[in-house]
């Protein structure tokens, strides 16, 4: 008998790999190499896939066509952090070439690999082997050479059984591609996945009694159909991409808290200005305070109810430049009236950041963000929340920080979906996050203003002090849960079981001669007292550099700062 899947038997395949996945998810969770707390690849792949599984349910009909769609919708959709996304554009790739036909055979087989290969090695910029990746390029070389010496129809169960046996032998490989997996001695989680999803899939081949059926060698008989029989039409690019726009998306936590009445922003200009000095002062005026800059160039905001007095004491710095106080009361009221008022001419540039704590959002909302989407390390925003934010902008442009390395493929997804135009600057970390926003500028053309937030953004040095969250292995030494690591550029470089300790060292490590400022972001777990013992062991090895404590509020991580 040749396989005949019906519409309907998609839905309950996807069911049933959705909830072995999910059996499993643990599992490849453990796999991950890295201590730090993170969005854990088996969750994000099986967040993915969950939102394949609804926009499955969605459907009020089994048009084969219309699940195909549901399926690339939903992973382009749901997808998180970089594991999700990958996983995400291996299933695009996989089913646009299963659309173009209404039969399945070991010829479609072959040529759906190839467009899945295809579109995962083009969605990262760096592809790097010994990942899910190679898994899907191992799958696509096996099928390939199975149908150059074989002619005849293919048993389904002997086929599988193959396939998960040849996708079992990638996974090892990827041990020894990745000198990182060899020494932990684990293979990669992606890869994990991908074997998880194929043991899946057999499951349900077995449950839905299709496993004793064959695979045609070549084009025949319709093996996937419509359950009316009739025949599927191609979707264009463009229609799909109205598909996208015309979905139904919820709305984003955004905050737009409101505590004083002027809104007060301004940049010094001078010689010699005391950062320090100048931030504790402007705090004493309000809230919402915030002063970065260096000695030369200060941005000051503040919500206060007394701007001509902070605008008395900046004077005392140096020249002011750009100066806006906004009744922030006053547009508050403007937006509850209910009788219609001329709309604004849309702003040429609109600002997306993704940032995880109330200290992070306020600093970005501060500096002119005008969307701050909540996510970061530990919870990764889906490609559906970033399309859902660029759609809230009635802008020309639109610029998105990531803020985490986990985030920009995701961010690049949305970018590509939504029908604007918007440019994703690959910031990794909070500080290139916020140095980028710092040096970008509403009057420049987009090239200057690209050119510059590149060299802000490259030129930081960013550490992090967590706790880790599992055992590890590296290269730079045992990691025991619970002890301190700190983390230069993303790259564990700091072992302590003393949280200060762990601090110190890591600042030794990132800073040199020419160094003169460092700004640290609280977590929500550290202290007062501990701030202050930093600052002071700092000052004993560095005297002369400047040390600025803000309020970070993020979680997990107990400092954020960066050097420069």
């Amino acid at each position: 008998m040749i396989i005949k899947l019906e519409s309907s038997d998609i839905k309950k395949a996807t069911s049933i790999i959705v909830d072995h996945f999910k059996s499993n998810e643990a599992r490849i969770n453990d796999l991950n190499v890295f201590p730090v707390p993170d969005g854990d690849t088996g969750t994000n792949m099986l967040l993915t896939l969950k939102s394949i599984k609804k926009e499955l349910a969605k459907l009020k009909n089994n048009d084969l066509q219309a699940m195909v769609e549901a399926v690339s919708f939903g992973g382009l959709m749901g997808a998180r952090g970089n594991s999700g996304v990958i996983l995400a554009q291996i299933l695009k790739g996989f089913f646009d070439e299963l659309k173009k036909s209404d039969s399945f055979n070991l010829d479609i087989l072959e040529n759906a690999l190839n467009s899945a290969r295809v579109l995962a090695y083009g969605s990262v910029q760096n592809p790097t082997e010994g990942t899910m990746l190679t898994i899907i390029k191992d799958l696509y070389n096996f099928i390939k050479t199975y149908n150059e010496n074989n002619n005849e129809n293919v048993f389904l169960s002997e086929f599988i059984d193959n396939i998960i046996s040849e996708t079992e032998k990638s996974l090892v490989r990827t041990t020894f591609l990745l000198p990182v997996l060899k020494e932990a001695n684990v293979v990669d989680a992606g890869a994990q996945g991908i074997l998880e999803i194929l043991v899946g899939l057999k499951k349900a081949l077995m449950d839905l009694g299709k496993i004793d059926s064959s695979l045609k060698r070549s084009t025949g008989e319709k093996n996937l159909s419509n359950t009316d029989k009739e025949k599927e039409q191609t979707v264009s690019p463009e229609i799909q991409q109205h598909a996208y726009d015309d979905r139904e998306l919820k709305d984003l936590n955004v905050s737009s808290d409101i505590k004083n009445i002027y809104c007060t922003e301004f940049i010094i200009t001078g010689q010699r200005i005391n950062l320090l000095r100048l931030r504790e002062d402007i705090e004493t005026f309000g809230d919402s305070a915030m002063v970065v800059g260096n000695e030369s160039l200060v941005k000051v905001h503040v919500h206060t109810n007394h701007p001509h007095r902070v605008l008395g004491r900046a004077l005392r710095e140096g020249v002011m430049h750009e100066i806006q106080i906004n009744n922030m009361v006053d547009q508050h009221m403007e937006k509850m009236k209910s009788v219609p008022v001329a709309e604004k001419q849309a702003a040429t540039y609109g600002l997306i950041s993704v940032s995880n704590g109330e200290g992070l959002e306020e600093i970005f909302k501060s500096l002119g963000v005008d969307i701050v989407i909540k996510g970061g390390q530990t919870m990764n925003p889906s490609t559906y929340e970033i399309v859902k934010a660029i759609k809230k902008l009635e802008t020309e442009k639109i610029i998105i920080f990531p803020n985490n390395k986990n985030i920009v493929l995701t961010a690049n997804q949305a970018a590509k979906i939504a029908r604007k135009d918007v440019t994703v600057i690959p910031t990794k970390t909070i500080p290139q996050g916020i140095n980028a926003v710092l040096n970008f500028n509403r009057d420049l053309v987009m090239d200057d203003n690209l050119k510059n937030m590149e060299q802000a953004y490259k030129r930081i040095k960013s550490g992090e002090v967590t706790v880790a969250v599992r055992d590890a292995n590296l290269l730079v030494g045992e990691i025991k849960k619970g002890q301190f690591i700190g983390l230069f550029d993303g790259k564990i470089k700091v072992i302590s079981d003393n949280l200060i300790g762990a601090t110190i060292e890591l600042i030794k490590d990132m800073v040199k001669e020419d160094d003169s400022i460092i700004s640290f972001y609280a977590g929500k777990d550290s202290s007062e007292a501990e701030n202050e013992d930093i600052k002071n062991e700092i000052k004993k090895y560095y005297p002369d550099i400047e040390i600025e404590f803000y309020k970070g509020d993020q979680p997990f991580y107990n400092y954020i700062f960066s050097v420069e």
